[in-house]
């Protein structure tokens, strides 16, 4: 009965309802875009420096003593995503050989989760994955100019100067995969640990049974120069950054830029709650105005339920089902403007922003939108037929009739 008496309230006085659902939607469609902005550039962001293994990456300036132990409490860390050791530089260097040329590259260790591999949409992620000592993976420029492909062979040429005889050992290594280029600076390989031990081993004067006959092995403790590091997240960078700064390591990283996209996504919110708030009181304004209008206008009716044995609590419950109905058209009518809008603003920055979605919602925003109009309309409509049916007098109402 109480939807029936609100549903003939609202048909009654069809202009009075249509002003309302107007109001909301002119409060809501707004707030809905502007937060679908808001929410769409700073994903945006964040997706294009997480989908960047770089921005996550923090580098040694210089080479360093490295032993098994400091890779161990690195690998430790809450803060790291991925490290593996590096050599030195100047052993980390190959030639690769083809008919009728050399090419010389930089040789990079890699391990399973390794975030450029992934990156490079190259399934990545179990032991069965990982590379054999015959497998590499190599860039896409390089790839490019000499036309290979996953599946090709290459033969990786070790060079080393012994006691002054200059020897090279040679490869035969298949493609496993190609890295994209985005994601390294040179022409390079990536190839598992042992062939990188084995590479380093060989360059400095042992003989490693993966170069060579294996006569004369290295004994000694690990030592590395460097390592590629990358942190778990955005917000991991800084705290790693400052362990390894800690342990008197020159360290360079992204934070800049991170810092950058967290100054933008503040300014955003501020932006956006200051014209959220001024919206919504005025929203309110506007529409207890209009609700309280609608009551007045209404007292003969309210004074006739009264009559018929309604209590204060039916007639509240008859108002805010009004106030709910009117909230769900006015917040659907809201939803078809902003998807309006959304489009228009989608395919505006299509052509300036490849492949950027800057406007866009989840479902758990629009339902917290629809729960918020339904709220603060119940509340509204609830107060103001509170003012107007504590100053109603049957009385006189039925006087003036």
């Amino acid at each position: 009965m109480h939807w029936r008496l609100a549903y003939k309230e609202l048909t009654f006085d069809r202009m009075m309802s249509i002003c309302q659902i107007a109001a909301i939607a002119s409060i809501i469609a707004p707030l809905l875009l502007l937060f679908s902005l808001r929410y769409g550039i700073l994903e945006e962001l964040k997706n294009n420096l997480m989908n960047d293994p770089k921005v996550l990456s923090l580098t040694l300036d210089t080479s360093y003593h490295l032993n098994e132990n400091f890779f161990n409490q690195l690998q430790n860390n809450k803060h790291v995503g991925f490290v593996i050791p590096e050599i030195t530089a100047l052993n980390a260097i190959v030639d690769i050989k083809f008919p009728g040329g050399v090419k010389r590259v930089e040789v990079i260790p890699t391990k399973v989760g390794d975030p450029i591999v992934v990156g490079s949409s190259i399934s990545y992620h179990t032991e069965e994955q990982a590379l054999k000592n015959d497998e590499v993976f190599i860039n896409e420029s390089f790839a490019f100019q000499r036309d290979i492909r996953v599946g090709d062979q290459i033969n990786v040429v070790v060079s080393r100067t012994q006691q002054g005889r200059r020897q090279a050992s040679t490869l035969k290594m298949t493609v496993k995969g190609i890295i994209n280029q985005r994601f390294v600076n040179d022409d390079c390989i990536l190839v598992n640990m042992k062939v990188l031990d084995a590479i380093d081993y060989y360059r400095n004067g042992y003989d490693p049974a993966l170069l060579t006959s294996g006569n004369y092995e290295n004994d000694a403790e690990r030592i590395y120069a460097k390592f590629r590091l990358y942190a778990k997240s955005l917000d991991d960078v800084t705290p790693l950054y400052y362990y390894l700064v800690e342990k008197r390591l020159n360290v360079t990283s992204k934070m800049r830029d991170i810092e950058n996209v967290k100054a933008i996504g503040s300014v955003l919110n501020f932006v956006f709650g200051v014209v959220a708030s001024v919206s919504i009181v005025g929203g309110i304004i506007a529409l207890a105005g209009l609700i309280l209008s609608s009551l007045k206008a209404r007292k003969r009716n309210i004074v006739l339920l009264r009559l018929m044995g309604q209590t204060y609590n039916d007639i509240y419950l008859i108002v805010i089902i009004e106030s709910l109905i009117v909230a769900t058209i006015g917040f659907v009518l809201a939803f078809m403007l902003y998807y309006l809008g959304s489009w228009v603003f989608n395919y505006y920055f299509e052509s300036i922003l490849v492949g950027s979605v800057v406007s866009k919602l989840t479902l758990l925003h629009i339902a917290g939108f629809l729960f918020g109009t339904f709220l603060l309309s119940a509340l509204v409509a609830l107060i103001a037929a509170k003012f107007v049916i504590l100053k109603v007098n049957i009385s006189d109402v039925l006087r003036q009739a």
